[in-house]
């Protein structure tokens, strides 16, 4: 067995909400949450109970043929663009790659395509080429398309009419919880439509209500004309997809395809989710509990901690020190949570989160800092 992953030798084998159980019965709080894709918790009893009901029926439909439940997602999906076209697929990388071909196809004259430095969008070879971090790519380098990475000011000197696309993440989780100034997403979205260059955004991390919105997108004045969906999108069920203007035009004949994307079961969740988003106003409540947990942070007057940044439920603390032993002395004292670079520990609530789960967090996160002081 491959250990690319490594291992946190903790073993989860139950959970509900924010909560989960290792196989001694130790109870933790979650906020790493499959890396931010059980975004509507553990065993959320709405997204069980639809995908009990949808294994009573087939499990795979072939894409070409009709499934009332895929076609009901992608309308959902394409009410996201004016006048949205969508493909699903099964992960966030995969939908980076769709959008990349995508794009390519309709740009075909265009040789340039430009991504953010700092940005991470997936580690398939298409998506590996657009992520920036080196540790990532070397193995690699020598085989991957061509992308310059620039800084957010730097791309309206950048993108031009040879650009056919710009890759950019709303807010930059792997990277570090940097989440674009709205008036520099105003300028990026303005320098691609006065040269036609198309504008990607990668909601994967960030979309689907976790930072605020639908769409992080609306909050930092980028009009993407392609958009990037995944992780939370099905609850932490396998998913992805690239939705774009429909007025774009579409992929070349067999240009693409997904044998498991739109699955039925799976694209039943995903709509119980999108109903949920809605009946729970969790895109709200996101952007409440994502202030109030800062508030609890701030109050902590750590003077390790150099910087929170954070859009909603996506939050980043820079420290000081490394991140790594602070994540782990969270983990042995009940709270999983995550990196984002060597010292920013990244926190992804569920939607499913209490005001207990917050304090109990900000509490721990504060003692161990303190023990880290000297």
């Amino acid at each position: 067995m491959s250990n690319i992953y490594g291992g946190r030798g903790l073993a989860i084998v139950s959970g509900s909400g924010a909560e989960v159980r290792d196989a001694e019965g130790k109870p933790y709080i979650d906020f790493m949450c499959g890396n931010g894709s059980a975004l509507f918790g553990h065993c959320h009893p709405v997204l069980m109970d639809a995908a009990q009901k949808a294994l009573t029926s087939p499990w795979t439909v072939s894409p070409g043929l009709i499934n009332a439940v895929r076609d009901e997602l992608r309308g959902i999906l394409a009410s996201l663009v004016p006048d949205g076209k969508v493909f699903l697929c099964n992960s966030g990388t995969e939908a980076v790659e769709a959008a990349l071909k995508l794009v390519t196809s309709l740009r075909p004259g265009r040789s340039k395509i430009v991504a953010l430095r700092r940005a991470f969008h997936g580690r398939t070879m298409g998506s590996l080429a657009l992520t920036f971090n080196p540790q990532y790519r070397k193995a690699w380098d020598k085989w991957l398309l061509p992308v310059q990475h620039v800084r957010p000011e730097e791309v309206s000197g950048v993108v031009d009419e040879a650009t056919a696309a710009l890759f950019v993440e709303p807010v930059q989780g792997e990277g570090g919880v940097y989440p674009l100034d709205p008036a520099g997403g105003e300028a990026i979205t303005k320098a691609c439509k006065e040269s036609g260059a198309l504008l990607v955004t990668d909601e994967i991390q960030s979309g689907w209500g976790r930072c605020g919105s639908l769409l992080a997108a609306s909050q930092i004045g980028l009009d993407p004309d392609v958009v990037v969906l995944a992780k939370g999108l099905a609850g932490g069920l396998p998913i992805g997809a690239a939705i774009w203007k429909g007025g774009l035009g579409d992929f070349p004949s067999k240009g693409h395809g997904s044998t498991y994307g739109g699955n039925p079961v799976i694209a039943s969740v995903a709509k119980a989710s999108w109903s949920l988003l809605h009946s729970e106003r969790y895109p709200e409540r996101a952007r409440q509990n994502g202030d109030a947990f800062v508030t609890m942070l701030l109050g902590l007057n750590s003077p390790l901690i150099k910087e929170i940044r954070h859009k909603g439920l996506l939050i980043g603390v820079e420290l000081s020190v490394k991140a790594d032993p602070i994540v782990k002395a969270l983990q042995e004292n009940g709270t999983i949570a995550l990196n984002a670079g060597p010292q920013v520990v990244r926190f992804l609530p569920p939607f499913t989160a209490e005001e207990k789960h917050f304090a109990a967090v900000a509490e721990t996160f504060g003692e161990i800092l303190k023990t880290f002081e000297s």
